[in-house]
């Protein structure tokens, strides 16, 4: 199964269910108009943003409650305390879009300190969990631990007050903190909290996202073993539950890891794994993250034209809607080309333009670090152009940039000045800055140490106690497996000898109950709810499509009148209209086409060959019977129809398998539809190879492929209107 098959196989998995939750925002009391907003916001933060905003105008909208009740009886008066779920929700949704600034302007307001009410801990929960340290700099990662152990202890001390899962959440937001700050200790104390709290229980999502910071604490620690099994762990939860952020994180957590220890195949597998899971959804950020992401991994495996695809993917997801990403695809791009060891010049030249579109960008952005490291990869490729006087000036901005803010930075601008003034002949220069580069280089190596000590003290203090603590775990589960395997053999025992009767009994009236039911959900399924034609895709999914050895003609039609049909015949209209277009196609092409339905709008028509002298016949019958129907209706009849025979090369005949030729035939209709949107008037278009092409040209997506074959000429066209331009996507990219 390829990489599209299965991401849409995943969007229809994501379209049946939507269990899906994530642990930011508690159990905050989310208004029913509002909850589906709520469930979905991963994926479809866009419509979430839009939904939420409206509800909030609404009540907006609304006269003002009193905030004081008087009951007459007891005297006694009540303040109406105000629900801010909505405003976290929103608040949610834009994080998922990465806008944080419209995120912080929503929380802020909303912000006590000290935090101390459930409303006001998740106020402070959603920014330390969900807002980066660099976006809220009026609110730095030891500020935030201080204020949520603050909370942390109200509520320790606050019995009556029902906090639900809030501990356990905010304490899962420090250790998240702690490790940023290199905090371990700490760290390690409130996972032991949560995992405590946690002990036999059946809240399997917070156990997953226990697992999930489990794993990050002990990659932080360098136990990298601990690390993998803990991700595992987690993914294996957040597939059960469909979890679909935390699997997203799980997935990029994987990659990283494996990254840092350079096995890119490895790490590329996971990050493909998460464009696969992101690919359905509507969350484009997200989607063009993981494309990212996954671009960087196939530059540093060497696969420099893939990398571009999926960069240039990206991009197009974000051009006109998120600044920021889309100047780090600039910053990649640029880096892509001036990674590639063929076409030098050509190279250098594309890769300085996308810098130079990355550094405008980051700059308008005031992104300073990023800026920086711009312009020294400008440097670095004025160096390879022999153009050291530039370069150097770069450098020095490099220098003026970064000051004291980044290291790492000012060390490689340090050694490629020395460089630059070495090529040019300057070695008094050189000499200075590559002392400055040796300096500065020490000093880094001595902090990067000092870390890793506090690693190794860190390894040392916990690793004999968590093996221990595993191998009592280990143990004990072991004993408390065989205790239960023993007693549940006893309760099955008995409870076999009392009802063994009624399951025989049971048995065969339920198998009957369940064959009926099966039959009846197989024909729901296999059928259009309203034409009752075939569905194509379930066809596809029992393998259906098998090659018999008998020429085919393959008709993919597009019906306009279809389109809108319940906006201009009404519902129950349409309805009928429908199931007559389906019962008259029946009729119609009777034991001689098979006719499945592919979308609402498009039908499939596969006939033999030999009831056709050729495809033209084949598609100017199908634009008759449409014209007819349309007429009986009064509507307009005018179709598309793109049109391929099977099998598609003559010389292998089973080099395209049937269930792909699907691809070829959208790449028909998607020509005939260009005739019909320029000519209005019924067209057909059909698509043929000339004889002896080398299979392995369409070993891949059809779609590109067969648009690559009509560039070289040996994909030909037929069409109802000779002459008339069609633009192919991929060839006017």
């Amino acid at each position: 199964m390829n990489f599209f098959s299965r991401a849409f196989i995943g969007c229809l998995l994501v379209s049946v269910s939507h269990s899906i939750m994530a642990i930011e925002l508690g159990d905050a009391q989310i208004p029913a108009s509002i909850k589906e907003s709520y469930k979905t916001r991963e994926l479809e933060p866009v419509s979430c943003i839009n939904n939420v905003t409206a509800f909030m105008d609404k009540v907006a909208a609304l006269p003002p409650p009193q905030d004081n009740f008087i009951n007459k009886n007891s005297r006694l008066t009540t303040k109406r305390i105000p629900n801010n779920a909505p405003t976290h929700l929103l608040a949610s949704c834009y994080i998922e879009l990465e806008n944080y600034e419209k995120s912080l302007s929503l929380l802020m307001p909303l912000l006590k300190n000290p935090s101390e009410s459930p409303d006001e801990i998740r106020t402070l929960n959603l920014i330390a969990s969900e807002i980066p340290e660099p976006e809220r700099p009026q609110l730095s990662n030891e500020t935030l631990i201080n204020m949520m152990q603050h909370s942390l202890q109200v509520m320790a001390d606050n019995k009556k007050t029902n906090y639900a899962n809030l501990p356990e959440i905010v304490n899962l937001t420090v250790t998240k903190l702690a490790l940023e700050t290199h905090q371990y200790q700490l760290a390690n104390e409130s996972l032991g909290k949560v995992k405590q709290s946690l002990k036999n229980s059946k809240k399997t999502e917070l156990l997953a996202w226990l697992a999930y910071y489990y794993g990050h604490y002990y990659d932080q620690i360098n136990q990298q073993q601990l690390a993998v099994s803990n991700f595992q762990t987690a993914n294996a939860m957040a597939d059960q539950l469909q979890l679909i952020k935390l699997n997203s994180l799980i997935k990029a957590s994987l990659s990283n890891l494996y990254q840092q220890k350079h096995r890119y195949k490895r790490a590329m597998d996971f990050a493909s794994q998460r464009v696969e899971l992101l690919l359905p959804t509507e969350n484009y950020v997200q989607q063009a993250d993981s494309l990212l992401k996954f671009a960087i991994l196939k530059r540093q495996n060497k696969e420099f034209n893939q990398s571009l695809i999926y960069l240039f993917n990206a991009m197009e997801l974000v051009e006109k809607k998120h600044k920021t990403l889309l100047a780090y695809i600039y910053l990649e791009l640029g880096r892509t080309y001036a990674s590639m060891p063929y076409d030098m010049d050509k190279n250098t030249d594309l890769a300085q333009k996308y810098l130079q579109n990355a550094r405008y960008h980051f700059k308008k952005l005031n992104r300073l670090e990023q800026q920086t490291e711009t312009i020294l990869l400008l440097a670095q490729l004025n160096i390879r152009s022999q153009d050291t006087g530039l370069a150097i000036l770069q450098l020095e901005n490099v220098l003026t940039l970064a000051k004291d803010k980044f290291p790492e930075l000012r060390v490689k601008a340090f050694e490629m000045l020395a460089l630059s003034y070495e090529l040019s002949g300057d070695h008094q220069q050189a000499n200075f800055h590559f002392k400055n580069f040796h300096s500065l280089q020490n000093a880094i190596k001595e902090k990067l140490f000092a870390l890793q000590q506090l690693k190794i003290n860190e390894q040392f203090q916990l690793i004999e106690q968590t093996q221990q603590q595993i191998q009592l775990e280990t143990k004990n589960n072991e004993l408390l497996l065989k205790n239960n395997r023993f007693k549940n053999i006893a309760y099955v025992a008995a409870l076999l000898l009392i009802l063994a009767l009624l399951i025989l009994l049971g048995i065969f009236r339920r198998n009957k109950k369940l064959v009926a039911l099966e039959l009846t959900t197989r024909k729901r399924l296999q059928l259009h709810p309203r034409s009752k034609l075939p569905s194509h895709q379930v066809q596809v999914q029992e393998n259906e499509l098998q090659y018999q050895g008998t020429p085919l003609f393959y008709a993919l039609v597009n019906i306009p009148f279809l389109n809108n049909l319940n906006g201009t015949k009404g519902l129950f209209n349409a309805e009928k209209i429908e199931a007559a277009l389906g019962q008259a196609l029946t009729t119609h092409f009777y034991q001689r086409t098979q006719i499945t339905q592919v979308r609402d709008n498009q039908l499939l028509f596969i006939s033999e060959q030999e009831q056709y002298e050729e495809a033209k016949q084949f598609a100017l019958e199908i634009e008759s019977f449409f014209k007819f129907f349309a007429d009986s209706y009064s509507l307009e009849g005018d179709i598309a129809c793109g049109v391929v025979a099977f099998p598609f090369l003559n010389n292998v005949s089973r080099a395209i398998a049937p269930e792909r030729m699907l691809n070829l035939t959208s790449l028909a209709l998607y020509g005939a539809c260009q005739m019909r949107d320029q000519l209005n008037t019924n067209t057909w278009l059909e698509l043929y190879a000339i004889e002896k092409i080398q299979p392995a040209f369409f070993d891949g997506d059809l779609w590109i492929l067969g648009q690559a074959g009509i560039d070289k000429g040996i994909v030909k066209q037929k069409s109802s209107h000779p002459g008339t331009t069609i633009s192919w996507p991929e060839l006017n990219r």
